[in-house]
């Protein structure tokens, strides 16, 4: 008997970061119709044939759906059971459950990656062309190369006169041998958007300096402008590549970095190919013709591509790891950067088809061959009306030509009479599934066999009737055939995929963002406006207590619009300086509003005010700043509210979550120890519960780090560190999302909070400089952190952007680099070593605060910690690393260390 899960739970399980398979089991044309978010469709027609490929881990979460959690899922469980799945669970009330309890269902095919292609249109703000701009530049003889990012046999169905085929996964490998310079404007197409914008965006990624555009509503939409569309091209990309590929290589590995790709050995797959406990996917991203001419044993072929735009035909296994694999160090790079921005677990195989890889083969499973009759035994016995006929084919291929006398069927509806069963199908693996244990024989050689005996055939267009095709999906069939309302109902589908997810199915899709400009906002954000004539650079200091106003009426309109608006009315409610501050930090944490105040304490502890109550439970990390723990013991909780800590990694955070839970207030990395968690996992915990999700960011500066789009609701900074910079002003900021403001805003008017504006001039000034600031802190601080490392004097040290540091691929995926804090353990257990140490360095301050030009040294005191591991470490030192020469501060540390002993 297999377990259920609500769809709550399932809702949960999705996002948790965990592996997990989700597998619609009705036929394609109901899945089509409408289907889970990220459920893949594994029809239960064709269940033993591709389960193994889409779910090799038969220990994986695996959760099943129908309709309405009826027959079918439970003929589907209890055959997963019998080949040895033992995660099986079915999702209670199947997809009407599933959309009974408020949750999205989506019609279509390949959901993920059509809603992803649209999402970064939306993140990148793609070039795109017109059919009509298109044939104008045409009909001119502009001169430009139009490439069409599909399959062949897709592009030969029909394409854009004078396009040539060229696959998007073959796009970064070939694209020099197509574009004769890099002038000449290129314009990538496909049947709808997805591939038009996934392919230019590919070549923009890469650094192409040509003009690239993709081509709004590929050629659906230069039919709708009744342009004709040509059939049968045969233009394509050329077998080999002509090119040297240092360039293209070197780009590829570029923008996989960015994506956060890593490349891993041959030795480190195998260690994963026998890791129990998660699944491996090895995928040829190269061309059928290479793929037939030799790929590593255990690889199954999926070009890159497809591999992008149907991820689903391919993995089963959303946070699999996955392995890609090419011959030339180009293909592989770029596609795993699509699949980590779909939010895929991807790597890159060093050493590609030439890394002598083996691993075992996905074994299929076994059936019991059904016993064969002839077409002319068949016949007679169909004279005599002696059997039961039942075709299994496709229902379109049916209605092409069938045997007289003959129904249409298929697994899950199959039935017999009291006459004996012949099936007819394509493959007798399927038939022989779909008897399952009945007695049945198979047609020999098929409906082909029969035909060509010359046996009679009949073709209805009308059988089986449409609404019994359930596998068969009419909605993205009909239009390629002529019929203009649906592909302009397709192409509105696509377009309003995003408008139907759910913040979670959101996040969980993760496209790059255009190049940053970060540093530039910096320099130029909340300036004076511009004007006429001479004018001051830097913002002016505007002190001010009393607003003067010419009338009563202009008076009462501030007062009665500065509640939800930004209005100067009075001192207390912010100046000119501190608005522009404002500005800044909102442009910065890319959210809705900003409020600034004294300390950055201040503004952790503005945060507890603003959305907390007696009787409230705030859960805390255990990394957390050491004030805010004593906030929180002298303050939240004799005031009543109910406070507990998580692991800093944000484990078992779900099982802490309790009915009167109303905010997660993380530190990402944690304090002193630099600990890592998933933010968006946490966010999609937090979201269907409505609590609210704050973040300390000030590791993170804004500039390194952004809660808000990774789905926290707050975003805190002390602005005292890195945007001050020089150490001489203190203050704090909290950024919201607009659902978030109200509350923080009301209390901060109420509690009379604002901050001067020399302080705020203070801030302005130092975040001009926060970016240049950083490089510098960033690279000192890896330098010092790898010679550290090897210290005899060190037995650990702390810093994210250490591969061995846990939580840094946290880091490489949501991080945009570090900055000039790091903590080290010493071997010495004796608390008299770090005193020496401490007492015997000279370069570096002995000072608690960080961010400022200087370096800087304290104890890290981790006891105040609920975790056992924490309080059990020798003496921990921590570093704000300066912008001194690097080497004289090596040369201090030494000196420590020497006096240390």
């Amino acid at each position: 008997m297999s377990q259920t899960i609500t769809p709550r739970q399932l809702q949960q399980w999705l996002f948790d970061g965990q592996e997990i398979a989700v597998f619609d089991v009705r036929e394609h044309g109901q899945y089509g119709e409408a289907h889970l978010f990220h459920g893949v469709n594994l029809p239960y027609s064709r269940l033993e044939l591709d389960v193994r490929r889409l779910a090799p881990n038969p220990q994986v979460r695996l959760v099943i759906y129908d309709q309405d959690g009826g027959e079918v899922a439970a003929r589907t469980a209890e055959r997963l059971h019998a080949l040895g799945y033992s995660g099986v669970q079915v999702l209670e009330g199947g997809a009407d459950g599933w959309q009974a309890a408020g949750l999205q269902l989506f019609a279509g095919v390949h959901v993920p990656s059509k809603a992803f292609g649209e999402l970064v249109e939306e993140a990148s703000h793609t070039p795109h062309v017109t059919a009509r701009q298109l044939a104008e530049w045409q009909a001119r003889g502009e001169p430009l190369v139009l490439l069409d990012g599909r399959p062949f046999d897709e592009y030969r169905k029909m394409t854009i006169p004078g396009s040539i085929c060229c696959p998007n996964g073959e796009l970064g490998y070939r694209v020099h041998d197509l574009v004769p310079d890099e002038r000449t404007p290129i314009v990538i197409n496909c049947a709808g958007r997805t591939r038009s914008i996934i392919g230019a965006q590919t070549l923009i990624n890469l650094g192409l300096k040509n003009p690239i555009y993709a081509l709004e509503n590929g050629t659906q939409g230069w039919y709708l402008e009744d342009f004709a569309l040509e059939h049968g091209s045969t233009r394509r990309y050329a077998d080999q590549v002509s090119t040297d590929l240092a360039q293209q290589r070197q780009a590829a590995r570029q923008l996989a970095e960015r994506a956060g790709v890593v490349s891993v050995s041959a030795d480190q797959v195998r260690q994963w190919a026998d890791d129990a406990q998660r699944s491996l996917f090895l995928c040829d991203v190269r061309t059928a013709e290479e793929f037939t001419l030799g790929s590593l044993p255990g690889a199954q072929h999926t070009p890159g591509g497809q591999l992008i735009q149907s991820t689903d035909l391919y993995i089963g296994v959303r946070h699999a790891r996955i392995v890609l694999v090419d011959s030339d160090g180009v293909r592989a790079p770029i596609v795993a950067s699509w699949l980590r921005q779909l939010g895929h677990e991807a790597y890159v195989l060093s050493g590609g088809i030439d890394s002598g890889l083996v691993l075992p083969l996905v074994q299929p499973v076994a059936y019991q061959p059904l016993p064969l009759i002839s077409a002319q035994a068949l016949a007679l016995a169909l004279a005599l009306n002696d059997v039961n006929l039942i075709d299994l084919r496709p229902s379109m291929v049916y209605r092409k030509g069938h045997i007289a006398g003959s129904q249409w069927s298929i697994r899950s509806l199959l039935k017999t009479d009291h006459r004996p069963l012949v099936l007819v199908a394509d493959d007798p693996a399927l038939a022989a599934f779909a008897a399952d244990g009945l007695p049945a024989r198979l047609l020999d050689g098929g409906f082909s066999a029969w035909a060509a005996a010359g046996l009679p055939v009949n073709e209805d267009p009308q059988t089986p009737r449409d609404a019994q095709c359930i596998d068969f999906l009419f909605f993205t069939h009909d239009r390629h055939s002529g019929n203009k309302d649906a592909a302009r109902q397709y192409l509105a589908w696509e377009i309003g995929l995003l408008a139907q997810m759910s913040e979670a199915e959101i996040a969980s899709l993760k496209p790059l963002a255009p190049p940053s400009r970060v540093r530039t906002r910096l320099i130029h954000a909340a300036r004076t406006e511009k004007g006429h004539g001479a004018r001051a650079v830097n913002v002016p200091v505007s002190r001010l207590s009393t607003v003067l106003f010419d009338n009563l009426a202009q008076m009462r309109d501030a007062r009665a619009r500065r509640d939800s608006e930004r209005v100067l009315s009075y001192g207390a409610r912010g100046n000119p300086t501190s608005h522009a501050l404002e500005d800044l930090v909102t442009e910065l944490e890319g959210g809705h509003r900003t409020r600034l105040y004294g300390t950055g304490l201040a503004a952790a502890a503005q945060v507890f005010l603003a959305y907390l109550r007696p009787g409230d439970h705030v859960l805390i990390t255990d990394a957390v700043y050491s004030p805010v723990r004593k906030l929180a013991r002298e303050f939240l909780q004799p005031f009543g509210i109910e406070v507990s800590y998580f692991s800093p990694d944000g484990e078992g955070l779900e099982a802490q979550l309790q009915a009167n839970t109303k905010l997660v207030y993380a530190e990402v990395p944690g304090s002193l120890l630099y600990e890592l968690c998933d933010l968006p996992a946490i966010a999609a915990l937090c979201k269907p519960h409505g609590i609210l999700l704050a973040v300390d960011n000030t590791w993170g500066s804004g500039y390194l780090y952004r809660p808000l789009a990774l789905g926290a609701d707050i975003s805190i900074m002390a602005l005292t560190k890195y945007l001050g910079g020089h150490s001489d002003v203190m203050m704090g900021s909290v950024c919201t999302t607009e659902a978030a403001w109200a509350a923080l805003g009301k209390m901060s008017d109420t509690f009379g909070n604002a901050v001067s504006a020399d302080d705020a001039y203070l801030i302005l000034r130092g975040a001009r400089t926060l970016a240049s600031r950083l490089d510098v802190h960033e690279r000192q601080a890896v330098d010092i952190a790898h010679w550290l490392q090897a210290q005899p004097q060190v037995k650990r040290v702390f810093h994210p952007a250490l591969p061995e540091h846990p939580g840094h691929a946290l880091w490489r995926r949501d991080f945009s680099g570090s900055n000039g804090l790091l903590s080290f353990e010493l071997a010495n257990p004796d608390p008299a070593c770090i005193e020496r140490f401490i007492d015997g360095l000279q370069l570096f301050g002995l000072g608690a605060s960080w961010g400022g030009y200087e370096s800087l040294v304290t104890v890290a005191n981790t006891q105040d910690r609920d975790s056992a591991a924490d309080r059990g470490l020798n003496p921990v030192v921590r570093l704000h690393i300066g912008l001194e020469d690097v080497a004289a501060l090596i040369e201090d540390l030494q000196r420590g260390f020497a006096l240390a002993g």
